[in-house]
């Protein structure tokens, strides 16, 4: 398996220094993973998923049909180790989440039932039908649920919405009803059942299962009416059919804003909007900055993820500039509708102010957090969490030192041999981003002395392979298997909402051949995980678990 090799040493040992692991990145600690036949499919496990945030509020929007609906923010979802929001195991339902689902729940329903055109849309009867509850709960509650009703389940749907007509009236059936599906653990949480006994292990799922894991992973909500029906008619049993589908699915304009969300999560675009610069130094800098240079950089890798391949995220000039960046990028104008070049020294999305601004101190960039983040969410190589008497807080100069910069303050604090076992790889890729200061803007010298940027790429290749600066860096990246596997264990993580397991090896690996094969194109990966045989299964659970 092509991975980092030369690092592996260096993980092992935590080390002294300024470094903060990115957000829900773990600190060391990986399955070992080895496809002993490739030819067997084995599956890992299956763990039952609670809609994220984002995901519940599109499935609301578009069950009822209305995109811009208000809705209730949600708190925000939790990752221990995956760096993702839907990981299975840390989306746990809180007193306030049940809280806000049940206020939404009630709100919504009351829309239904009192607005004239979705009344029309989602009630497809009137008062005096006779069997208007039926209707009304079988049509709703196929698309609220994502399946069709049990018998037993429509059942008692129906007898709530007639107790609560004759309890109330007509319209408190409606909306109460309404609520009651959007309060269903049927709907909150993505339930695998499967179809049928196991065989050796493995549970076929539902047609209506397939649809729901399609849809949440392009477009991180329920499935509309065409992959619906396509699961009524049992379509989506056949590569050509699931292949159709995925297609259709990533040509929808839902799959843009959904791509671009994976790479807010990947990248940890997030970071850069927590971070404060010294307004002395960067008087630009402020929260719309900031928020701007998340846009910016998930526009860029959405852009690349439909029209280009992986290497283009570390190589592509191509930038869509909100008026707050422009002038932190030295441009005369914005262009955020249109895609612009970027000057020579912003090729790629590590040149890019979300980065950069986002993994820096209040007054000078961070080596060792740049360094970090590139193991961590680039190549899959996490370093260990420092000592708990690291000095972690920016070094300062020493007066009698003479002019230094930021690069040499750094070399200085981890120049110790046991914080050189760490930061040896940590700091090289670091120091890559040297030309770039606390905000990201580009810079020649530093404190009046030129900038040093160069390094060592340990574990890209078959030596420690030598790059001028990021730009270089970045080159090096494009093409680097270690890169392309990383990358493509983040997707795997992503669709499965868990870490990669022992079982996992073969598949893994296999995918990580097929991306090698067609290039890099990144839309055509997930094209290639949708037509894994693994996709139509879960693991049989026994009595015993």
């Amino acid at each position: 398996m092509r991975q980092l090799a030369a690092v592996l040493c260096v993980l092992a040992v935590a080390c002294e220094g300024s470094i903060s692991e990115p957000e829900g990145g773990p600190g060391g600690g990986v399955t070992p993973r080895m496809c002993r036949n490739a030819d067997a499919i084995v599956l890992g496990s299956a763990p039952m998923r609670r809609l994220t945030g984002r995901e519940w509020a599109n499935s609301v929007r578009d069950l009822i049909g209305v995109p811009d609906l208000a809705l209730p923010e949600m708190p925000p979802d939790a990752t221990s180790t995956s760096s993702f929001d839907n990981e299975a195991l840390a989306l746990g339902p809180s007193e306030l989440h049940v809280r806000r689902w049940e206020q939404a729940a009630f709100d919504v329903g009351g829309l239904v039932a009192s607005d004239a055109g979705l009344r029309a849309r989602h009630v497809p009867c009137g008062e005096a039908d006779a069997d208007c509850a039926r209707r009304f709960v079988e049509a709703f509650g196929r698309r609220a649920l994502r399946r069709p009703l049990t018998a037993d389940e429509a059942q008692r749907y129906v007898d709530f919405f007639e107790g609560q007509r004759a309890s109330i009236d007509f319209d408190a059936a409606v909306q109460l009803t309404v609520s009651a599906f959007l309060q269903s653990p049927q709907f909150l949480y993505r339930l695998e059942l499967g179809s049928g006994a196991g065989r050796d292990g493995q549970v076929p799922l539902t047609p209506h299962e397939v649809a729901s894991r399609l849809s949440y992973l392009l477009w991180e909500s329920m499935p509309d009416d065409a992959l619906l029906a396509a699961a009524d008619g049992d379509d989506l049993r056949t590569p050509s059919q699931l292949e159709a589908q995925a297609r259709r699915m990533l040509a929808d304009p839902r799959a843009r804003p959904a791509v671009a969300d994976y790479f807010r999560q990947w990248l940890h675009l997030d970071r850069v909007a927590t971070e404060t610069k010294l307004p002395e130094l960067v008087p630009e800098w402020s929260a719309e900055v900031a928020q701007a240079a998340r846009t910016e950089s998930m526009l860029f890798a959405e852009h690349v993820f439909f029209e280009g391949t992986l290497g283009d995220l570390f190589t592509s000039r191509t930038g869509f500039v909100p008026a707050e960046l422009a002038p932190l990028y030295g441009m005369s104008s914005p262009s955020l509708d249109v895609p612009v070049d970027l000057p020579a020294e912003r090729a790629g999305i590590l040149t890019r102010i979300a980065f950069l601004g986002g993994n820096a101190h209040e007054a000078n960039g961070s080596p060792p957090l740049r360094g970090v983040y590139v193991l961590s969410r680039l190549l899959c190589t996490p370093p260990g969490a420092p000592p708990a008497d690291a000095d972690t807080s920016p070094p300062e100069p020493d007066p009698t030192m003479g002019s230094q910069t930021n690069r040499m303050l750094f070399e200085d604090r981890t120049s110790p041999d046991r914080c050189q076992t760490c930061h040896r790889t940590i700091d090289s890729f670091g120091f890559a981003f040297e030309n770039y200061d606390a905000a990201g803007r580009h810079r020649t010298i530093d404190n009046g002395l030129p900038v040093d940027a160069t390094g060592v790429a340990v574990g890209l290749g078959d030596d420690a392979t030598p790059f001028d600066d990021a730009v270089g860096l970045q080159r090096l990246f494009a093409t680097s298997d270690a890169l392309h596997d990383c990358a493509v264990e983040k997707w795997f993580v992503y669709a499965n909402g868990r870490l990669p397991e022992a079982e996992d090896a073969c598949q893994l690996r296999a995918l990580q051949d097929e991306f090698a094969d067609v290039g890099g194109d990144l839309d055509e990966l997930v094209v290639r995980m949708v037509l894994r045989p693994e996709f139509l299964l879960r693991p049989e659970i026994t009595e015993a678990e």
